[in-house]
């Protein structure tokens, strides 16, 4: 669809290249939704307050942002921006809400069930050794890795056996 944009200044002196950039701007916010029939951008300056406010409109919502900076430029990035964030959201829930319902329709099979797998935690208790013991310890084992205490540290500690069959060990970042 084209959206029909219009930009506006309150205070401030409508360059054509910052209309254009407004224009620009915003145009590229149609790709996030085919729907979006109109925008509209407002600039307005107080002070030292470079203010733009952008709405647009899709299927009669309306997403809006106001955003100000000490220069216009970055102003319209930012408001853009936001409302980007806004219309991706937007389509996000009508795509998943779509999907949904071309799911549960017509193949009759039950629906998936989602809950995780049950984790049994196993109790580990945690001998104190060095990472050269466990190194070794871990070596003569079939197991893929061994959680130890250090001895120095007495934090816990991960050997570990790596896909070419060498060791590598974990200690967690102080």
């Amino acid at each position: 669809g084209t959206m029909k944009t219009t930009v506006t200044g309150r205070h401030i002196d409508m360059t054509p290249a910052l209309k254009a950039y407004a224009e620009e701007r915003v145009k590229h916010l149609e790709r996030y939704s085919s729907r979006a029939t109109e925008a509209a951008v407002i600039l307005t300056v107080e002070k030292y307050r470079h203010q733009a406010e952008v709405s647009v409109n899709v299927n009669g919502v309306v997403i809006q942002a106001k955003e100000e900076t000490q220069e216009m430029y970055a102003s319209i990035d930012q408001a853009v921006g936001k409302v980007e964030r806004q219309l991706k959201k937007h389509q996000d829930r009508l795509h998943d809400h779509r999907q949904r319902t071309d799911l549960s329709v017509g193949n009759g099979a039950e629906p998936e069930n989602d809950s995780p797998p049950d984790l049994i935690p196993e109790r580990l208790t945690l001998e104190v050794m060095t990472p050269e013991g466990a190194a070794v310890r871990l070596d003569a084992s079939p197991q893929p890795f061994l959680v130890f205490r250090h001895a120095t540290t007495s934090e816990v500690n991960v050997a570990y056996r790596k896909a070419d069959g060498t060791l590598g060990w974990i200690a967690p970042a102080s």
